[in-house]
């Protein structure tokens, strides 16, 4: 190979490597809760109802956001829940997980660890088949980031 090549491979070399990192930078753009939620469940916050018979089991104080472990039940039957959303307000992407149930589910539960980045609340979001949707939400205090 030759100079004049080598150079101009390193070029192009170092010119792919820094409009790739432009783009998985812009790729992992903070989004809002807001949007979020459109994306992930169609609708906002605003119609989203608050309701006790969704229920989060979380600390109120995490040691790490790197391991935070949440439980999520709800005081309704579960044939009439289709699935359950789980978000954190202040984390880079809000959107945690989804959960699909049926009536083979005997109820409705679910338990998982998730990341935090910030104290933010936690927020499980049940989409029933009727199309409404009950939250309930937890502030968790994050001593330790875990997230970005």
């Amino acid at each position: 190979m030759k100079r004049r090549e080598f150079i101009k491979l390193t070029a192009l070399t170092a010119l792919g490597v820094f409009l790739g990192s432009g783009a998985l930078r812009s790729a992992s753009a903070k989004i809002t809760l807001e949007e979020a939620l459109k994306k992930h469940l169609g609708v906002g916050l605003s119609q989203i109802k608050e309701s006790d018979k969704v229920k989060i089991k979380a600390p109120s104080i995490a040691e790490s956001g790197a391991n935070v472990p949440i439980q999520v039940s709800a005081d309704v039957p579960v044939e009439q829940v289709e699935s359950l959303h789980i978000f954190v307000d202040k984390n880079p992407n809000p959107f945690i997980a989804s959960v699909d149930f049926s009536p083979m589910n005997g109820e409705v539960f679910f338990a998982t660890r998730i990341k935090m980045g910030a104290t933010s609340p936690v927020r499980a979001i049940l989409k029933l088949k009727d199309g409404t949707y009950l939250m309930a939400s937890k502030e968790v205090k994050v001593t330790v980031g875990g997230c970005g």
